[in-house]
């Protein structure tokens, strides 16, 4: 809108002109031919507004510039390109914007990050932006817990607040500051850990797997969804990042961390106790660095592989925060609740891993955690709308969403 002129001491005077039939020059310089001035402005307006769309959508489109993790790098945000009061146009620019857009293997896997992550946006200009996001850690891990769909396989919303996705130089940052991240659990945090690599290398296409063992057509079978599903495919899964780091440089199939200061590793626990070279590989992680003062996070799960057993979850943590306590160091600790049971589970284990099972496990065991002051994630109310390949188990679309959560 433009600025009303300012008003004149002395009105001025109007230039006297005579009657009669005027010259094209004339008339054009007393301004009588000229454009109506408020359709100009609207159509100076509309280009403005065309031109600012264009150039928003080509910049997401562009792959995102590759560089040192310590330099904080923010992915286009809707909410800081459009101006509040334009809500539709941020509601379009939220559909077109994809963080996936410059991951390897977007394309063959068809996964854009507005498939499974839709950012608040605030609905009034005297929101503020920060409010919609959750303010603390337990108030994050409550709202991620107890959200839900609207609708089968739609995305996630949280409760009360949202979560933030951050981008991969934003995930590096996180990570520095800590000395290492231990994953421990079952079959069901193994495919948390492996979106978790996916993200770290930016490749959804084979990010989760060891691809320089792998032959040309174990590659073409094993791409997307398959890292999660195929037995032949699991078994070239990563479970270090040591040996992403060592092997995967000189591969000629080459897909690196964005950064691996921060070592993180998967160990596979299915009992309690566990196997004494466990507790061995665990105590090396916890003293790698003995003078460090960077805390050591614990991903902590066990569920489906002990058949839901209440005992035997209790033990497991015990077990595994006596260890962590022996070492004298700062290891928080994070117990990640079992999926939500999929229509496609074997009718003869409903009974035993149905959902009334899976709800009551999800409820006492956060309670257990709690108890021995660790922080719970239920992931019951992510996985109950979502679809599962198997009813135990669940694709891409929603192991990435359970990694950004952790």
């Amino acid at each position: 809108m433009a600025y009303p002129f300012p008003r004149f001491a002395s009105a001025p005077q109007t230039p006297q002109y005579l009657k009669g039939i005027e010259s094209p020059s004339s008339a054009r310089c007393r301004g009588l031919d000229k454009p109506k001035p408020h359709a100009s402005k609207w159509l100076v307006a509309f280009i403005v507004a065309v031109a600012f769309f264009v150039i928003i959508c080509v910049r997401s489109l562009v792959s995102q510039p590759r560089q040192t993790d310590r330099i904080p790098f923010s992915h286009t945000d809707v909410d800081e390109l459009v101006p509040k009061p334009f809500v539709a146009l941020r509601m379009l620019l939220t559909t077109v914007i994809s963080l996936f857009n410059h991951f390897e293997g977007r394309q063959d896997c068809g996964i854009a990050s507005t498939d499974i992550y839709i950012p608040p946006i605030a609905r009034q200009a005297t929101d503020k932006k920060h409010s919609l996001y959750c303010p603390n850690r337990a108030t994050l891990l409550e709202a991620m817990s107890g959200g839900g769909r609207h609708g089968f396989d739609t995305p996630y919303f949280p409760l009360g607040c949202h979560f933030r996705w951050y981008s991969t130089p934003e995930i590096c940052m996180i990570l520095d500051r800590f000395d290492s991240v231990v994953f421990l659990g079952d079959e069901t945090l193994r495919h948390i850990y492996s979106a978790f690599n996916m993200l770290l290398r930016e490749n959804i296409g084979l990010g989760a797997l060891r691809q320089w063992e792998m032959k040309e057509s174990e590659r073409e079978t094993c791409r997307c969804a398959n890292q999660l599903i195929r037995p032949e495919c699991l078994a070239y899964s990563v479970t270090d990042s040591q040996s992403v780091r060592v092997n995967d440089a000189g591969s000629g199939h080459s897909s690196p961390y964005y950064c691996d200061r921060t070592p993180h590793i998967f160990i596979s626990v299915d009992r309690s106790p566990a196997a004494e070279n466990l507790h061995t590989a665990f105590s090396s992680i916890l003293n790698r660095e003995l003078d460090s003062y960077k805390p050591i996070p614990v991903v902590h799960s066990l569920s489906l592989a002990t058949s839901l057993s209440w005992p035997t979850a209790t033990s497991s943590m015990d077990e595994w925060v006596t260890l962590a306590d022996i070492s004298q160091k700062n290891v928080p600790f994070l117990w990640v609740g079992p999926n939500a049971a999929g229509h496609l589970k074997p009718p003869s284990q409903i009974l035993s891993q149905g959902n009334n099972a899976l709800w009551h496990y999800t409820i006492e065991m956060a309670k257990e955690a709690e108890s021995r002051s660790l922080d719970a994630l239920g992931m019951y109310n992510l996985t109950l709308q979502a679809g599962s390949w198997d009813g135990s188990y669940y694709g891409q679309k929603v192991v990435l969403v359970q990694a950004m959560m952790v």
